[in-house]
């Protein structure tokens, strides 16, 4: 009887070294976390051919604050990512970049308890995507998990999707207006001009009319060459693609 008791005291204790200790916090098991040991192109075309892990939410989300584990295997701690970028987006194939961070090496315990990541200010969006750019010397990289937390209130996304947009004068010259109407209040915004070949041209990022205005682009911030373009309007709640012609 007290060598099975023994076992299971064992069984507990090496259960208890392999995940975190804190409650409704974060597993530490090497297991949960993610390795990438060979590059692969990125969603993201200009970070190329990287390794990365990319987040979907599903739909759009305001974030805010986050956390971040790196990887936490006490024989692997070299895989845990140093440098890392930051993209994110609404809908997987327009980027936007939040930067460049650092993450501290983890510590390899049952109680590591991660660090502060980086700060989203309330960007809108449905995927997030992070890039290893250097770790602490080993073959792979790797983090533990990332935490993102949303903004509490309303979560910065209208509940009324813009109802109708128009483009004029269409084709334009000198300046495009975009006017709006109903209620199309949002945080943050996009507009995304591409090209007949589905090449990105022109973005711009602002804040939309809280009901029936408008916005405007002068060609000069635009630069564009006369020709057909495809207008995208996200304000992550819904997307509206305008055709529109430069002359």
């Amino acid at each position: 009887m007290k060598k099975l008791l023994f076992i299971i005291a064992i069984v507990l204790l090496t259960q208890t070294m392999n995940a975190q200790c804190f409650p409704d916090r974060h597993s530490t098991s090497w297991y949960d976390g993610w390795v990438s040991c060979s590059a692969s192109q990125s969603p993201n075309p200009d970070r190329g051919i990287s390794h990365w892990i990319m987040y979907n939410f599903g739909k759009p989300y305001c974030l805010t604050t986050s956390t971040m584990w790196n990887s936490n295997d006490p024989a692997h701690l070299d895989y845990g990512m140093h440098g890392y970028a930051v993209d994110y987006s609404l809908n997987g194939v327009t980027w936007r970049s939040l930067g460049t961070f650092s993450a501290a090496q983890a510590s390899g315990s049952p109680f590591y308890e991660g660090a502060e990541g980086p700060d989203f200010e309330e960007a809108i969006a449905q995927f997030v995507l992070i890039t290893a750019l250097s770790n602490y010397g080993g073959n792979c990289f790797g983090i533990s998990e990332m935490k993102i937390n949303l903004k509490a209130e309303g979560n910065g996304i209208d509940d009324e999707p813009i109802t109708e947009i128009i483009a004029y004068p269409n084709p334009f010259t000198d300046v495009l207006k975009i006017k709006f109407f109903g209620n199309s209040s949002a945080l943050q915004s996009f507009v995304d001009i591409y090209d007949l070949t589905g090449r990105i041209v022109f973005t711009k990022t602002f804040t939309l009319p809280q009901s029936n205005g408008e916005i405007s682009i002068s060609n000069d911030e635009m630069n564009l060459v006369p020709g057909i373009y495809n207008l995208y309007i996200n304000n992550g709640k819904d997307m509206k693609v305008l055709k529109v012609v430069k002359i």
